[in-house]
């Protein structure tokens, strides 16, 4: 009969095996992380810098109230622009791409992400895009999409009543509430400002004068 010794000893020696074939396995499995780290981020690199980052700039360089940044904090691979405050645009705005793994090895997420403050209006708030890391014409199309989008939507904020409503002037010939920033006329009388819809209500205005 075998000696609880050697059942001992051989149970042991099971269990050094079975270690040792977890860490061999912990190893391929790192090493295939690391890997799949290393060719996503060469890959988020090069689609930030080639494509997005500066799909992004030439939408800023429109716009004075515009500030690009690098990277945020929460995402080290990510274009971001923000919109400030102002008075033709009297909203906070960010707008954001960042790069995310995607579901295969050969894969990522391009993620789109819009916020303004204070919301008053519907807009997309995010989108994500999943493509080959090579796919470069899809994810160009894309991004061009989600900025003519956001364009669509922001200059939305030039015009809309409730972003405006402390920047109308009301049209003392016609009755009608006009943006002071994006008024068609306007005259200086007496130290104040008037504000016209059109240079036709002007010249009305001044017949009465």
């Amino acid at each position: 009969m075998e000696s609880l010794s050697n059942k001992i000893q051989q149970r042991l020696e099971q269990h050094s095996r079975q270690l040792t074939e977890q860490q061999q396995q912990l190893d391929v499995e790192m090493k295939t992380t690391l890997d799949n780290q290393e060719l996503f981020a060469a890959a988020a690199n090069r689609i930030l810098t080639a494509i997005v980052t500066p799909k992004v700039e030439e939408l800023a360089r429109h716009f004075e109230n515009a500030t690009l940044a690098a990277h945020e904090p929460r995402r080290e691979h990510g274009c971001f622009c923000s919109f400030a405050h102002s008075l033709r645009f009297p909203a906070t705005v960010s707008l954001s791409f960042a790069m995310a793994p995607g579901e295969a090895q050969n894969e990522l997420k391009v993620i789109y992400n819009l916020e303004v403050l204070p919301i008053f209006m519907a807009y997309r708030r995010n989108d994500t895009l999943q493509a080959t890391i090579d796919d470069d014409e899809r994810i160009t199309a894309w991004v061009e999409d989600r900025i003519l989008e956001f364009l669509d939507t922001y200059l939305k904020i030039e015009t809309h009543p409730l972003y405006q409503k402390d920047n109308l002037a009301l049209d003392p010939v016609c009755g009608m509430r006009i943006p002071m920033n994006s008024a068609p006329s306007m005259i200086e009388l007496d130290s104040q400002t008037i504000y016209f819809c059109s240079d036709h209500c002007k010249e009305a205005f001044l017949k009465d004068k």
